[in-house]
This record gives C-alpha cells, structure tokens and sequence, in this order.
C-alpha cells in the first residue's frame, strides 16, 4: 500500500513569514515609541524653559523691588538663593555689546559719561528660542512713570517731574535669540539700570539726577546672587543763569546682536539752576 505525505515545506515557509511580519511590527513600534518619547522630552524642554523664565522674570522683579529700597543705604548687602531651573544660565556682563551708557550734558559739552553691566538670565538654543530682539518688559515704565509690558513704550529714563516714586531703578526685559559675552541663549532675562530725573521748579530751582550703576563684585559659586550697595556720590552742576539751566541726560544700552536699547530716542531735559547729580554703584556677584 502506497503513503502519500502532504509538503511539509509550505508549513515552515508559513512559519517563517509569521516570525518576519511579527518582527517587523515589533521594530516598528518602538521605532514609533523613541520618536514619540524624543518628542515628548523636547516639548517637555520645551515647556520647562519657557517656566523657568518666568519664575526668573518674578525672582528678578523681586531682586530689582529690593533695590529701590535698599539703593540710599550704602554698605547694605542683599543675598539670594538662585532659583535652580536647570534650564538656564545666570550671568553678569559689562563688555561692549553688553553694557548701558549714561551720558549727561549741557549744550556744546559733555559733563559726565558713566558705564553699567547688566544681569543676565538665559536659556539655551536647543530649550527654546524666540525671534531676535526684545519681546517683553517684565519690568519697567514709560517716561512718565506708567507701567508697561511693551518694549516699544518702555523709557531707560524715568521723569517724574518733582516727585520720584519708587519702583524706577531696575528695567527687566526679555529678548529672544542672542550672543551676550561669548555664551548664546535662545532666550534671555537682562536687568538694567534706569536713570531717574526731577525737574526743578523752573531754571532757578534744584534738579536731581539720579544713575544707579552694576558693576561686578567677586564670585564664587553660582548658588546666590549678592547685591551690595557699594557707594553712593554726588556732585553738582551750578549753571548761574547759562544754557537756560537745562542739562540732557541719555542713556543707552546695548542687548548683544548688534541690538542697540535708547528710550527714549532724544535728551531728556533737567531744568534747574543746580542740578545735584547722584551716582548709585550697586555690586552684583554670586556666590
């Protein structure tokens, strides 16, 4: 009696395309799992820079409050833990990109030319990045004191005319992508000083001037931020009924990128027949 056997080799061939079309599901999915995880930590990056400048922009406009107070008690230190983000890098910065120039005159010369740092938080390009140039003001006034967010109404100047309200001497500003002493940030906090002005009543009245400046002080860690009131002077300018008793103050600040800061763009003008110039200089370290 004759056998007849069925093929056994379509079995296996069957088994084997089972195993291959198995595999490939199984590449497929974590080949979709690491792109969604890759994305799901860039936007969580993503997010977590943009809260870090916020919760800095706050502690900032704590450190700059604290200023107003503290800025006519000279020898007083301020210390601050840093907020640590893990997204971003504190630093101070005085160099020819990074720096606010206060000039005051009366007409046809130049009085007095004074030179500020400025403190710095940033985020780096691969976190977050926003367009070139300024974006927002966490901090700050347009000339006449009234608060604002926009960098297009805000004023490095701040007159008052016979009153000097508090809550004027430190602007913060945020701005997108940029290169502030050899470091690029995608984003980034910059205080800077404001100049206050009161006018005199009339051209034989007293004027005041008012410049806070940051200057750096040693570091040594990068766990605090230390502010000391290092040194406060004052001289004056007797104009004896010359130039109408009226003296221009600019000041101007320079962000990185060419980015060039004058608000606003023309002299403001101090009337008095002295005008009592004050220089604030404020130490900024971390420690």
């Amino acid at each position: 009696m004759r056998c007849i056997t069925g093929p056994t080799k379509s079995r296996w061939m069957f088994g084997q395309s089972d195993i291959l079309s198995t595999v490939i599901l199984i590449v497929t999915i974590l080949i979709l799992s690491a792109v969604f995880l890759t994305f799901s930590m860039i936007q969580f990056s993503n997010e977590a820079a943009q809260s870090s400048i916020q919760y800095v922009a706050s502690f900032l406009t704590n450190v700059a409050d604290d200023i107003d107070a503290f800025m006519f008690t000279p020898g007083a230190v301020l210390t601050y833990k840093l907020p640590n983000t893990n997204y971003g890098i504190y630093n101070f910065v005085d160099s020819t990109n990074a720096q606010c120039n206060i000039t005051i005159m009366i007409p046809g010369e130049l009085k007095i030319t004074e030179t500020s740092g400025e403190l710095i938080y940033g985020v780096p390009p691969n976190y977050f990045s926003l367009p070139l140039g300024p974006q927002i003001v966490w901090r700050g006034s347009a000339l006449n004191g009234t608060p604002t967010s926009s960098p297009n109404d805000l004023s490095l100047i701040v007159s008052y005319g016979k009153n000097v309200l508090m809550g004027t001497s430190m602007a913060i500003l945020q701005l997108g992508y940029g290169e502030l002493d050899g470091n690029y940030y995608g984003t980034y906090l910059v205080m800077v000083p404001r100049v206050m002005v009161v006018n005199g009543t009339g051209a034989d009245g007293v004027g005041y001037v008012y410049i806070p400046l940051l200057t750096s002080i040693s570091s040594q860690g990068r766990s605090k931020l230390v502010i000391n009131i290092m040194n406060i002077s004052t001289q004056s300018i007797v104009f004896n009924g010359k130039s109408n008793g009226e003296l221009e103050v600019n000041e101007t600040c320079y962000l990185g990128n060419g980015i060039v800061l004058r608000k606003p763009t023309y002299p403001v003008t101090v009337v008095g027949n002295t005008v009592y110039i004050v220089i604030i200089q404020i130490g900024v370290g971390f420690g």
